[in-house]
């Protein structure tokens, strides 16, 4: 019992405190009570927890899309290599048309000229020796031809058995005549016609048909091919006439 006055006496002291003291701005101290909590002291830096490892999430499977499928582009194929012309220009060939008609002329409408003074009696024909340079036996004037005409040709304008042309004496004869020109044929036009054959052309000939009866008028044309071909090692026209 004398315990519990003392203790009544400070309770009622700090209730009637309470409103004086709010008044007079009077500051009450408390007595710590015997049953309250000491304070912990805070360190000043937390220990930091163990961060959780992350739970690795699944990830969703991404499916490449579809791609068109592209097709090489072909390449392009290399230009063939152009195979190179070694044979005569069409210059030459006219040139070479040129000396194949005046060959034919000799059998066919004139003889090669020759040396009146110089004649001789074969089996009842007279021979007069050829003036032709280059040319003064059977066997020059037959490589003259092959270097023109190919074989067969040769030997159907001098034939070895032949009588046009003769030997005598070592030197080349020919008997006077000829048949003349056609003189229905007119003025003639050449060209050279190439097919992409290297070792062949063609001349084309083109001649006037002329009609006597109208003073020579021109009343058609003609036209004749002659291949000139590569055989061997040499330019010869394989197929020939005279277009006059």
């Amino acid at each position: 019992m004398k315990r519990l006055i003392p203790l009544l006496a400070v309770l009622l002291l700090l209730g009637g405190c309470t409103g004086s003291c709010q008044d007079t701005g009077a500051v009450s101290t408390a007595l710590p009570s015997a049953a309250s909590t000491p304070e912990v002291e805070q360190s000043a830096e937390p220990t930091p927890s163990a961060e959780p490892s992350p739970i690795p999430t699944a990830q969703p499977t991404v499916m490449p899309e579809p791609t068109a499928s592209v097709e090489p582009e072909p390449s392009a194929e290399p230009s063939p290599t152009p195979t190179a012309y070694d044979g005569p220009n069409d210059e030459e060939v006219l040139s070479a048309y040129r000396a194949a008609v005046q060959a034919f002329w000799w059998f066919q409408v004139e003889p090669m000229p020759f040396d009146e003074t110089d004649s001789r009696e074969v089996d009842g024909a007279t021979y007069y020796r050829v003036d032709y340079p280059g040319i003064d036996s059977t066997v020059s004037l037959r490589g003259y031809l092959k270097s023109l005409f190919s074989d067969d040709l040769v030997e159907k304008l001098l034939p070895y058995d032949g009588t046009q042309y003769v030997d005598i004496d070592g030197v080349l004869y020919v008997q006077d005549g000829g048949r003349g020109t056609d003189i229905t044929r007119g003025a003639e036009t050449t060209q050279v016609l190439r097919d992409g054959d290297p070792n062949r052309c063609t001349v084309r000939v083109t001649v006037e048909v002329l009609d006597p009866e109208q003073d020579g008028a021109v009343v058609d044309t003609l036209t004749f091919d002659f291949p000139y071909e590569k055989v061997g090692e040499k330019w010869i026209f394989t197929d020939f006439s005279l277009v006059r």
